[in-house]
């Protein structure tokens, strides 16, 4: 008996060299690890003022430094690959500042750098037409070219983590491309354009629908504050109505056949004319859809809120 205790003491202690030996070896690995990723960061260019913040906060909310490496990763590799990066760390900083967890940081960062990516090859081909290029250099409203492919790969990022088909996007920058939108608007438009098809709350079930309402709104010389407020302007039209968001689609449709100028449109749906009629009107043939698409469309409608 005195003998098996004497072995299982010598276990013990054994166990106890080990773990004294190996947990310092793995914070070192990981320490090593952490500086290694900063010094990948800080040859990319990724803004130090925000990783210097971002390691700041995490240490005060007892990150671990392997949570961090994962935090910071998606920023790194987007860097690495000449995509935007900023947007990752603005989002784990906001989380840090609400306490998230950061294991529930993490997978939610690391679809941002997916979408990321995914937007990536549908923007930059596009930029490089002719036609776009000619539309930048000739813009009455200067942006750099780096600025704004850079802002439209997060516009398209942001619309595809929204579920919306990336390949809509493919589609909507086609029909940007040609002559009768990219004369009648400026880089900060088109990033509107391609933001407001997320925020409308209905392109990921009718991408087409809200594909060719975006570019009807192009054509008919929306500009970049107009297209910003279109979504909100939407919603109250849809709230006074009580109304499915493809019916008030249809009804601004309307007041663009007529020749409706975007400030009056915005003005109408504000003041609930869903048609551009009198005040709460709403166009001939849409009185009671709200009623009949009200089972098929309450999800669009919540979406758009």
């Amino acid at each position: 008996m005195k003998q098996l205790i004497n072995i299982l003491l010598n276990i013990i202690r054994y166990t106890l060299v080990i773990a004294v030996l190996v947990f310092p070896l793995e914070l070192l690995a990981q320490n090593q690890n952490l500086a290694e990723l900063i010094s990948r960061a800080r040859a990319q260019g990724v803004e130090q003022t925000a990783l210097q913040e971002l390691q700041k906060r995490a240490e005060s909310r007892g990150i671990t430094d392997k949570e961090l490496i994962q935090i910071i990763e998606p920023a790194v590799v987007l860097a690495e690959k000449n995509l935007p990066s900023e947007m990752i760390l603005q989002k784990a900083l906001e989380g840090l500042s609400k306490g998230v967890p950061g294991q529930k940081m993490i997978p939610v960062l690391q679809n941002m750098q997916s979408a990321t990516q995914r937007a990536g090859p549908v923007v930059d081909p596009w930029i490089k037409k002719a036609e776009v290029q000619k539309m930048i250099r000739s813009s009455r409203r200067g942006m750099a070219e780096e600025l704004f492919r850079n802002e439209l790969i997060k516009a398209v990022s942001r619309g595809m983590m929204d579920n919306v088909p990336p390949g809509i996007y493919g589609n909507l920058m086609d029909e940007i491309s040609t002559e009768a939108v990219l004369s009648k608007t400026e880089p900060s438009g088109v990033i509107a354009a391609v933001g407001v098809m997320s925020d409308l709350g209905m392109a990921s079930e009718q991408p087409e629908t809200t594909k060719d309402f975006v570019i009807r709104s192009l054509k008919a010389g929306f500009e970049t504050s107009e297209l910003q407020r279109l979504p909100m302007a939407m919603k109250a039209a849809r709230q006074r109505g009580q109304l499915p968001a493809g019916a008030v689609i249809e009804g601004v449709s309307r007041q663009l056949d007529a020749g409706i100028p975007a400030k009056q449109i915005l003005q109408n749906l504000f003041e609930g004319n869903i048609g551009g009629g009198p005040p709460g009107g709403t166009p001939p043939g849409l009185e009671n859809r709200g009623k009949r698409g009200h089972g098929n469309n309450g999800g669009g409608q919540g979406n758009g809120g």
